[in-house]
């Protein structure tokens, strides 16, 4: 994956050119990008010119060039100035990042590239910079803005993804359970043990990521972490009044089309329909965006 930008901001560190070797990628993250993605849009059969596994790095070679912006540190400024240069690509290094290994990570793997001709973005932060951003409002603005997301149903999609963001950051890279607030005193301890988890290094460099790809029907985004996962079979589909945990899924199934989640439940990918008056020049099936 050859990725590069070549605009430059006078508000903004100059853009960095990048390389990744799609068939020097290590088997075991082309395995997690796999499951977390699987092959959908890979063959034929999904209007892939090339055919083959092209969603599974080192089978076919380096894949097409995207664009990309790299930046050490993300705010809400400039992310804001990033996307509307239009990467496919927009990943946060970290602040003293080895940015030889930063360009090893999870993002660098993943399978967007194959398919530049499909419209949607990737985008790429640290938890500690996820924590603190309203992620959520930044990605439905940029869905707004490249005429994608119909503002009428702006509200359904920013709220069910801002729950799985909520999950992704909490219960996936800071690895909280909410179980612990049912014991006395539990709230206080779960905002402690957060506290604690966000002043550990190793914790905040965790990546959350976050995958938008749509058709003329459908838009599907993937929110991806780094925590342990959890038993995908016990993401209730309904639960009662009372319950501490598992309510999340229920609102975002009752917001989404439809929600599926891979990777060991690292990885939740939102459905949306698309209104009638939203149009885009790729006609790929819902099925097709992200998972199969």
């Amino acid at each position: 994956m050859d990725a590069a930008v070549s605009d430059t901001s006078p508000d903004l560190p100059a853009p960095r050119a990048f390389s990744v070797l799609r068939d020097r990628v290590p088997p075991d993250m082309a395995a997690r990008v796999a499951a977390r993605f699987g092959a959908a849009g890979a063959g034929p059969e999904s209007g892939d010119a090339d055919g083959g596994a092209a969603g599974i790095p080192g089978d076919g070679g380096p894949g097409p060039a995207v664009e990309a912006q790299l930046m050490e540190r993300a705010d809400h400024d400039r992310l804001r100035a990033a996307f509307d240069r239009n990467p496919f690509l927009t990943v946060e290094l970290g602040e003293g990042a080895d940015e030889a290994a930063a360009l090893l990570d999870d993002w660098s793997g993943v399978s967007a590239a194959d398919h530049p001709h499909w419209p949607g973005f990737y985008l790429s932060l640290t938890t500690g910079s996820a924590y603190g951003l309203q992620c959520a409002v930044l990605v439905c603005d940029e869905l707004v803005r490249r005429g994608v997301l119909d503002p009428q149903r702006r509200s359904n999609t920013e709220l069910c993804l801002h729950e799985a963001i909520a999950n992704a950051i909490v219960h996936g890279n800071l690895g909280l359970s909410s179980a612990t607030k049912s014991q006395p005193g539990g709230y206080r301890l779960f905002s402690q043990m957060m506290r604690d988890r966000l002043d550990d290094p190793a914790v905040v460099r965790r990546r959350l990521d976050i995958f938008c790809r749509w058709s003329d029907r459908a838009i599907a985004i993937a929110v991806v972490d780094q925590g342990g996962g959890f038993d995908t079979d016990l993401a209730p589909a309904v639960t009662g009044g009372k319950a501490r945990s598992g309510r999340g899924f229920v609102f975002m199934r009752a917001l989404a089309a439809r929600v599926t989640v891979t990777d060991g439940g690292r990885c939740t990918v939102l459905h949306f329909d698309r209104g009638p008056g939203d149009r885009s020049p790729a006609d790929h099936s819902q099925a097709d965006l992200l998972t199969g």
